[in-house]
């Protein structure tokens, strides 16, 4: 049978544990005439924290995205050439936080069709595509009933024959 305080002391061990693995995230939107010689030199002083640097381009900003296990005083970042502004990410779903985004997501599918910020959308299709006959009876299918996406996965691989 375990004793009592053993058990509290496993758990002391496992928030401490998981403590050590925090993780910290920086957002930093680049001006959007940073030099190619202020990236470079932004990216080395973030790798010199001990962070890992990921560059996210999107179709009206770009960012750089630092990944981190130690905090440090984001004005040294913030006040570098070719920085617009730092983000310190604390959400518990960190890249996915809403707490550094300005609108909500849309994705565009084409000129008619938006997905996201309040708009309701289905999605429907098989799992596996096995054929094109099975391909134009569900586009039948979906386009009786309304439905204006359709999705399909084009590889499974089975498990048994």
């Amino acid at each position: 049978m375990e004793k009592p305080g053993l058990r509290a002391d496993a758990i002391g061990r496992r928030v401490a544990q998981i403590q050590e693995q925090k993780t910290f995230i920086m957002i930093i939107q680049l001006q959007q005439n940073i030099t190619e010689n202020d990236q470079l030199a932004l990216q080395g002083q973030i790798q010199d924290l001990g962070y890992k640097v990921n560059e996210v381009k999107t179709q009206y900003n770009h960012y750089l995205i630092g990944i981190g296990k130690k905090e440090f005083d984001l004005r040294r970042i913030g006040g570098l050439d070719g920085v617009k502004d730092v983000h310190r990410v604390t959400d518990a779903y960190k890249l996915v936080s809403r707490m550094w985004k300005a609108g909500e997501t849309r994705v565009r599918i084409d000129d008619e069709l938006e997905i996201g910020a309040g708009d309701f959308a289905i999605m429907v299709g098989p799992c596996s595509i096995e054929g094109e006959d099975q391909i134009r009876s569900t586009v039948q299918h979906l386009v009786k009933n309304g439905i204006k996406i359709m999705r399909g996965g084009v590889y499974k691989p089975r498990s048994s024959p």
